[in-house]
């Protein structure tokens, strides 16, 4: 069995538009159960912490490897949230929560839908109870899975918090669920050069840089939005036709959320040329009447 430690690489990806932050309760934050480190001395919080700064505690996984072998992942971190390290084993059960797919999936702000996989699909250890050791602050609860079963969509697990086995312990007021989507590595995804321009009203400009194309879901990558480094677009392929859509991505800059592809260019015509692995691009925003037009051609390194 091979182990895929992701723990340290679980990413927030804001293409989901992250609306699942919970309001933080005066009550709750003076019982300590929101805080990351809580300043008094007696309140010891249990969390589920996927994301750092914020607490909408949604998280994508690198996109994983395609295997037809167990693989193992450290899937979610239960966190300690103390200044000190816990000074005893601490058994903390979760429970597969599926109404929080099924709550994001409804959401109409959320552009990417997810998958649950069914129980065959995969197994968790220790009856999903997952110790943080004496000595740490997190213990991760792991899976079990053959991703090559996992290639032919994205998908999401939910969980949350059941039980804590010692007193003492408070289960976090807003971290007490988390979501972790993954999606299994596409043959798009790759290293790529894009050549174009960026029309803008402003500062028109060329473009000439890498860009790294990252599985989104089994039939489509995410894009820096031309130039804007951070900001991100999701290219989709129609393996039929090779038409390519194109629809907004991780909006950090407010600048996607209406950004779409556009037709009527004979060579920048948004298809994918898989004998060259290229794709033609063009795309604008906002919508209706772009003033921000960007042709691309982005080719595999």
């Amino acid at each position: 069995m091979k182990l895929y430690n992701i723990k340290s690489a679980l990413l927030v990806f804001t293409d989901l538009s992250m609306t699942m932050t919970s309001c933080l309760k005066d009550k709750a934050y003076n019982d300590g159960e929101i805080q990351s480190v809580h300043g008094g001395g007696s309140v010891k919080p249990i969390e589920i912490k996927l994301t750092a700064g914020n607490s909408s505690n949604f998280a994508i996984t690198p996109s994983l490897p395609y295997l037809t072998k167990d693989t193992t992942l450290d899937l979610i971190p239960v966190n300690l949230a103390t200044s000190s390290p816990a000074s005893e084993d601490i058994s903390v059960t979760l429970e597969q929560d599926n109404s929080l797919i099924d709550d994001y999936n409804s959401n109409p702000d959320n552009i990417t839908k997810y998958a649950i996989p069914s129980a065959s699909m995969f197994s968790v250890a220790n009856n999903a109870v997952v110790v943080i050791p004496k000595g740490s602050n997190t213990g991760y609860l792991q899976m079990t899975l053959k991703t090559a079963n996992f290639a032919d969509t994205t998908w999401a697990l939910g969980y949350k918090i059941k039980s804590v086995d010692k007193s003492g312990y408070t289960i976090s007021g807003n971290l007490s669920t988390g979501i972790v989507a993954f999606a299994v590595t596409n043959k798009y995804e790759g290293l790529y050069h894009a050549t174009g321009y960026f029309q803008h009203p402003t500062v028109p400009r060329a473009i000439d840089m890498d860009d790294y194309l990252s599985t989104a879901s089994f039939k489509s990558v995410s894009k820096t939005l031309g130039d804007l480094t951070g900001t991100k677009i999701i290219l989709t392929i129609n393996a039929l036709t090779n038409k390519v859509t194109v629809s907004p991505g991780a909006n950090t800059s407010g600048t996607t959320a209406s950004v779409k592809d556009m037709a009527g260019d004979a060579t920048y015509n948004n298809t994918y040329d898989p004998a060259t692995h290229t794709f033609w691009l063009k795309y604008g925003y906002p919508q209706p009447g772009a003033t921000r037009i960007i042709t691309e051609k982005v080719t595999l390194k």
